[in-house]
């Protein structure tokens, strides 16, 4: 049985609730035409998706060829299993952005690298994972109150936590991308490094730098993977990314521009 609460936020934002055995997965389109582009946007709470969905309602208004499917996984979704369960519903995309990640300090930026997470029984030291000096240079001019130990700590060396198990306890840590599991380690969620120098990232820094003014830089950002690892089910073309509704209004105007795949959906 739906929990009433989602279905309230179904009808709320004039969504969908799509039913799997992974759990419920709600979906809210923006569709201008039938054979369109698609750019799918992945919110982890529903503020995530108010943005771009005011962004795809202003753009379709202006004539912009695109349809936009929101996503938001509900409690107890899991999400992988949901989106390969739907795929075909969902059809063929240019891109799939993930809108919910928390940015450092809120400000404008794309994400490079993003840490897995890996279990082992006890902790034992890691190697120090790569960063290059512009990196360094970047992340240190945008944490101004962060301390060199502290970069250190979260970005470079991040500390075992200890975790609950099923018989006592065991120790979990972020693993960034270049440094190698453990041994003795299981690894529960790969690290992701993202391509920065690809036609959807060159509109997506475009639309961030036009809207704020400000310079994108591309940061590692010590959050979950999980995520986007799973949109890749749905399309290679993934990202990271939030903004004002303009930001999203010019993201979404070039992501109609780009290249798609040949179109399929189950209402064909």
């Amino acid at each position: 049985m739906l929990n009433p609460a989602a279905l309230q936020l179904a009808a709320d934002l004039g969504g969908t609730l799509l039913r799997t055995e992974g759990g419920s997965l709600l979906l809210v389109e923006r569709i201008r035409a039938h054979g369109l582009p698609q750019v799918a946007v992945l919110g982890r709470d529903a503020a995530d998706l108010r943005a771009p969905l005011e962004a795809a309602a202003r753009a379709q208004a202006r004539g912009l060829n695109l349809n936009l499917l929101a996503l938001l996984p509900l409690p107890g979704c899991d999400l992988a299993e949901a989106l390969a369960s739907n795929q075909r519903r969902l059809g063929a995309l240019v891109a799939a952005l993930d809108a919910g990640l928390p940015w450092l300090s809120d400000q404008p930026m794309l994400v490079r690298r993003l840490p897995g997470r890996v279990f082992r029984t006890a902790p034992v030291p890691l190697a120090k994972a790569p960063m290059g000096p512009l990196e360094k240079a970047e992340l240190k001019l945008l944490l101004t109150d962060w301390g060199s130990d502290r970069r250190k700590r979260v970005f470079r060396r991040p500390e075992w936590q200890e975790v609950p198990t099923l018989d006592g306890c065991g120790f979990e840590v972020d693993l960034w991308p270049g440094v190698p599991v453990p041994e003795g380690a299981l690894l529960r969620v790969a690290p992701l490094e993202l391509p920065c120098a690809t036609p959807l990232t060159d509109v997506l820094r475009g639309a961030l730098r036009a809207a704020t003014g400000s310079p994108v830089p591309f940061l590692p950002l010590p959050a979950d993977p999980a995520p986007l690892h799973a949109l890749r089910l749905l399309t290679g073309e993934i990202a990271a990314f939030r903004g004002s509704v303009r930001a999203w209004e010019l993201a979404l105007t070039g992501l109609a521009a780009l290249p798609g795949p040949a179109h399929f959906c189950a209402r064909c």
